[in-house]
């Protein structure tokens, strides 16, 4: 026999209580002693409580990067960004999520709808990956070597981008997977020295014969270790898509400890739907959502906007 003998009822019983205490803050971190706490974002970094709510650590975000992507698709809605963020910074969100080449319109936006300026997510890479007819040579690559020195200029308080995986029979499948692989390992760098909050979009398709493009993939053999895998490489948040089974949630915050997990809002059903789900994802513990153009084509985005963030904050 190895160790220290347990010598009297006192010892096992302050035993019993360590294990009882691990247990909860593996169930609950904000459980956790202070010193176990300081391991998470929020805690670490002060542009991490520029993203969340101070008063309950829950974040929502309205993503509104889609022009990097190429896809005269996603333009809807968002034609004129000025215009779009003067509405959005007036729904009073955590954060936007913009591209290097429109972050400088939240803070005239904010000054022109006397509103606070949300909190800036800035986008890093850009990919051909969202197009209708998927490219025969897929791409995800940062947009400059210095985005990080970018991002601070701006006053982002986070920096997010894509880890990728196809199907193994996609065309360029293996090299884009590398790429985005590549391209976390050198943000995490880089955010490391300037104590920036990084980011990843978990992001796995499949191919839908009926639709003839790629499309969300829901099962949690291919998402879940996709997840963990943006966990170990050091993404601080993640953004996950929310599965098909809902309850299949908590496996993805459970197996991505100790990173904050932002949840994509639902975009499926009706709008009781959408809310209902949102208070769902809470409940089981995500420490947000993302939104985009859920709120902007919103025919009235504030009265959705206040459901939702009512569904995150219990405001």
């Amino acid at each position: 026999m190895t160790g220290k003998p347990i010598r009297d009822e006192r010892s096992v019983r302050n035993r019993i209580a360590k294990l009882n205490q691990a247990t909860k803050v593996l169930s609950d971190p904000s459980s956790a002693p202070t010193h176990v706490r300081s391991l998470h974002i929020f805690d670490r970094s002060p542009r991490a409580k520029r993203l969340f709510n101070t008063r309950d650590g829950r974040m929502l975000n309205i993503a509104v990067d889609h022009g990097i992507f190429n896809d005269g698709r996603f333009l809807a809605g968002i034609e004129s960004m000025s215009d779009v963020l003067k509405v959005l910074v007036q729904l009073h969100p955590n954060s936007i999520q913009l591209s290097p080449g429109q972050a400088h319109l939240l803070l005239t936006a904010s000054q022109a709808a006397g509103s606070p300026v949300p909190a800036l997510i800035l986008r890093c890479d850009v990919s051909n990956v969202y197009t209708a007819k998927f490219p025969c040579l897929p791409f995800c690559e940062l947009q400059n070597d210095n985005i990080i020195e970018e991002a601070i200029r701006l006053d982002a308080a986070g920096v997010i981008c894509t880890l990728l995986k196809l199907p193994e029979d996609a065309p360029g499948a293996v090299e884009i997977h590398k790429q985005t692989v590549r391209n976390v390992c050198t943000l995490r760098n880089a955010c490391t020295k300037w104590n920036m909050p990084l980011i990843v979009e978990v992001l796995a398709v499949k191919w839908n014969d009926t639709k003839d493009s790629f499309v969300l993939e829901t099962d949690m053999t291919i998402t879940a270790p996709l997840a963990r895998l943006a966990c170990e490489l050091g993404g601080d948040i993640l953004k996950c898509d929310p599965p098909a089974n809902i309850q299949d949630v908590k496996t993805i915050l459970h197996v991505c400890q100790p990173s904050q997990v932002l949840l994509r809002g639902s975009d499926k059903g009706d709008e009781e739907s959408m809310i209902e789900d949102a208070r769902k994802f809470i409940e089981m513990g995500a420490a947000g959502l993302v939104y985009g153009r859920s709120i902007v084509h919103h025919a009235d985005p504030s009265v959705f906007t206040r459901q939702i963030q009512k569904a995150i904050h219990g405001d």
